[in-house]
């Protein structure tokens, strides 16, 4: 019995490997300060885009422009006689 629950965690540990080097860490590794650091510019980077997103003036985006204006006839052009 304690050979099958030894074989069993040394099987599971086998197929968890492959997992752990898609991380490029350690398991159960702490943070370094460099990915502290990085980790907390990431934040900060993230709320001023939130906070630029948020303070958007929204308004600001539905000003209608007519590119055809000047291609359509004015009231004041003449009117052809009957």
């Amino acid at each position: 019995m304690k050979r099958l629950l030894v074989s069993a965690l040394v099987l599971a540990g086998l197929l968890a490997q492959p997992a752990f080097a898609q991380t490029g860490r350690k398991p159960f590794s702490a943070m370094s300060d460099e990915e502290k650091a990085n980790a907390k510019i990431a934040e900060s980077v993230d709320a001023q885009y939130r906070n630029t997103i948020k303070n958007t003036d929204k308004t600001a985006n539905e000003i209608s422009v007519d590119p055809w204006s000047n291609m359509r006839g004015t009231e004041t052009s003449p009117k052809k006689k009957k």
